[in-house]
């Protein structure tokens, strides 16, 4: 990105001096001559023409002041110089600022300078915040934490090249983060870019295996492990944030909360629907649906947005192939919190609560761990 600089430069020696001419009458009506030979028109010609230089002057900003800008926006003469900010820039992995000393480097060692390049530069650096001051600012610099996982991932694989090691394992970087104020903190949820695994239980998937007229997709969640990675990735999130904090602000880094769905419903299709494509496309429908870089919008999940059952609805009779909807169960059972139940002035024993169903209450972001659909084909 870069901005376009006014041009200043928009008038010509005989425009000024006419319009100079033609405010005379303004101020006195003694002065008639307006001819060249006229000592008045003369000293009127000379400032047009300072004014013309002037103009062309203030218009021709050298390529050596944006320069000049670079460095002050740095706050270093030359890249090699060092700064207390600059040492700072390394320990806390300002990859903005880095990337912009780069740059400056870039120019010392010869490369062409164009105000172009240099506006995009700077740009890029003022425009990224480096201070947690909003929810914006977390959200954002939580994601920057990516670029330090990388270097510092891509370091440790040239290390263990150098001494015949096997490379390291992949890191997680952030996927999302949701930064949310509560009290005199704010929290930032960390979605991990982990992929769940799903599988296809053999039973009851092959349930109607012999039947015409019915067929059943069980998707379920596969249970995966990823307790290490993830304390790690909250780890380095915590160490790009921490220098970020303004002193007297508190910001916390947690996990981002995945509030288990359960999905059984019936479906009744047409007589031509051939019943295993009608299913697959509905299970990848639903799936994809529920993502959390998806939602009802297409662009993600809004923190603590619980999917609207009537929208699940909408989304299955939508399928080419369904005809109605029959059965239709939507369930959510998140585990309890003694920590929330007492922020909720909940006191009552569990083993004090009726029998029943609890009353669902939904936290976070959708993480479907159960769809079941059975399909039955209606009669021609």
């Amino acid at each position: 990105m870069t901005f376009e600089l006014p041009n200043l430069d928009t008038q010509t020696y005989d425009q000024l001096v006419a319009g100079l001419i033609r405010r005379i009458p303004h101020y006195t009506s003694r002065w008639t001559d307006y001819n060249d030979t006229d000592p008045g028109i003369t000293l009127v010609q000379l400032l047009a023409w300072l004014d013309e230089s002037l103009l062309y002057q203030a218009n021709q900003i050298p390529t050596l002041t944006d320069e000049n800008f670079l460095r002050w926006v740095l706050g270093l003469a030359s890249s090699t110089d060092a700064t207390a900010y600059s040492k700072a820039a390394v320990t806390d992995c300002d990859s903005a600022f880095l990337a912009l000393q780069a740059a400056l480097a870039a120019i010392g060692q010869g490369r062409h300078a164009t105000k172009a390049n240099l506006q995009r530069d700077v740009l890029r650096y003022l425009q990224r915040p480096y201070l947690a001051l909003t929810l914006a600012n977390v959200e954002q610099l939580a994601k920057e934490t990516n670029e330090m996982i990388a270097a510092q991932y891509e370091a440790e694989k040239e290390n263990n090249e150098k001494h015949g090691l096997p490379p390291p394992p992949v890191p997680l970087y952030v996927a999302s983060a949701y930064a949310q104020q509560r009290d005199d903190a704010i929290t930032a949820w960390v979605l991990s870019d982990a992929k769940p695994q799903y599988q296809y239980p053999p039973y009851p998937n092959h349930e109607y295996d012999d039947a015409s007229d019915t067929k059943r997709r069980v998707l379920m969640l596969a249970p995966t492990d990823t307790g290490k990675p993830l304390t790690t990735l909250l780890d380095q999130v915590r160490f790009y944030l921490a220098p970020r904090v303004v002193a007297g602000n508190a910001v916390r880094v947690a996990p981002a909360w995945r509030t288990a769905i359960d999905l059984t419903m019936t479906i009744r299709c047409g007589p031509a629907t051939v019943l295993d494509v009608t299913l697959d496309a509905l299970v990848a429908k639903l799936y994809a649906w529920l993502l959390p870089d998806a939602g009802p919008r297409g662009h993600g999940w809004a923190y603590g947005e619980a999917p609207n059952a009537d929208d699940l609805m909408h989304l299955v009779l939508a399928v080419p192939g369904v005809e109605a909807l029959g059965a239709f169960e939507y369930d959510y059972f998140p585990t309890i919190v003694l920590a929330e139940r007492a922020e909720l002035g909940t006191n009552t024993l569990l083993a004090a609560l009726p029998d029943g169903r609890a009353a669902r209450r939904y936290r976070g972001l959708p993480q479907l761990r159960c769809l079941d659909i059975t399909a039955r084909m209606s009669p021609a």
